[in-house]
């Protein structure tokens, strides 16, 4: 079976099956797509992943998940979201400083934004529902510009 580092860039995915190995540093959870892909992560990565969006291993099957690595001070954390393009594999990120430069149009970034805008109030506020935690509008908008930050350069 084919499998994607995540070293590579981020994934998107319909799982199919999640499974256990044991790697070089330690135990492993293998998340394998409907068209047969791994995707192998830390066991504590994953099981803290899954938690953070309500799911189990059992209840992952059939759900559409991005993984993605992302580092900060220097250590590598994997983040586990909902979501996606199925298929996607993207590059890593570049910077850039316009629209103009990433190549959107105006009319473009706005309908990018409003998809941003859209998945921020479905995922933030369900989060903050969930949890108990007041959601405001200034809330939604730093988790949208967040998103618009993170993609309008691909």
């Amino acid at each position: 079976m084919p499998f994607h580092k995540l070293a590579d860039g981020p994934i998107t995915m319909v799982i199919g099956k999640v499974g256990a190995a044991e790697g070089k540093f330690g135990p492993q959870m293998v998340f394998t797509s409907t068209s047969g892909t791994d995707v192998f992560i830390s066991e504590l990565s994953g099981a803290k992943g899954l938690a953070r969006l309500n799911l189990t291993p059992e209840s992952a099957i059939g759900e559409t998940l991005t993984f993605e690595q992302i580092r900060k001070d220097g250590k590598t954390f994997t983040n586990i979201n909902k979501g996606g393009v199925v298929g996607a594999v993207s590059a890593p990120a570049t910077r850039t400083t316009s629209t103009a430069s990433s190549g959107l149009s105006f009319e473009d970034a706005v309908a990018l934004y409003g998809r941003c805008v859209e998945s921020a109030l479905d995922q933030l506020a369900k989060r903050c529902e969930l949890s108990e935690i007041p959601v405001d509008a200034s809330a939604v908008q730093a988790a949208a510009a967040t998103l618009f930050i993170a993609t309008k350069g691909r």
